[in-house]
């Protein structure tokens, strides 16, 4: 019709990879986004066609060798999904990470989160939740996440633990947004102390 505008719907186009290519992102992502966390000068612009280069010399330290076909399409992945982002600032590029890319580092982080075991001070760190319905998964997560970093549960969502880990909980809390839903108490004495100074070989 005379007058009317024909706007063209943008493709959008991804780009996909196997479950062994999958798997070797994770840890490129990883390191990407934790140099872009803190802002990183980039040598070249990340445009030019030899993109990825300008992220090669972050993996020169890592535990594996990144070809660079698989760098290449790392590269453009990590852009595309946009979890990375490049600013100018006093006309040198640097990277910065997105929110985006901020939430992607601290889910691929979750499974490398644990205690260590200290000397205990004598206090209990009790963790107690009441996460709504509509929140299950990341209350079964949480559930799950604590007994795997060595929680013992007193209750049907209170677990206690004698070392510190007031951050780590915080972290998997964030992941899921339920921070509102889980508190974290640190206690002088439990009414089983001696029970779980025992479970915790700590007598």
């Amino acid at each position: 019709m005379p007058g009317t505008k024909i706007i063209k719907k943008k493709r959008i186009y991804t780009i996909r990879l196997n479950e062994d290519q999958k798997e070797i992102f994770k840890e490129y992502a990883v390191v990407a986004l934790k140099y872009a966390a803190v802002g990183t000068l980039i040598a070249v612009a990340m445009t030019s066609p030899n993109a990825w280069q300008a992220l090669k010399p972050l993996f020169r330290k890592s535990r594996r060798n990144f070809s660079e076909k698989d760098l290449d399409k790392f590269n453009n992945k990590i852009f595309k999904d946009r979890l990375i982002e490049i600013v100018e600032k006093n006309g040198k590029e640097y990277l910065k990470i997105t929110n985006k890319g901020r939430k992607r580092l601290i889910e691929y982080n979750i499974d490398t989160i644990s205690i260590c075991q200290q000397d205990w001070d004598g206090k209990w760190r009790i963790v107690i939740f009441d996460v709504p319905e509509k929140y299950r998964l990341a209350r079964r997560v949480l559930r799950d996440k604590l007994r795997e970093i060595g929680f013992l549960r007193l209750q049907k969502s209170v677990w206690a633990s004698p070392y510190e880990c007031e951050n780590e909980i915080n972290f998997i809390a964030s992941i899921y947004q339920i921070e509102q839903y889980v508190n974290y108490i640190v206690a002088e004495k439990i009414d089983n102390n001696e029970a779980l100074k025992e479970k915790f070989n700590l007598i």
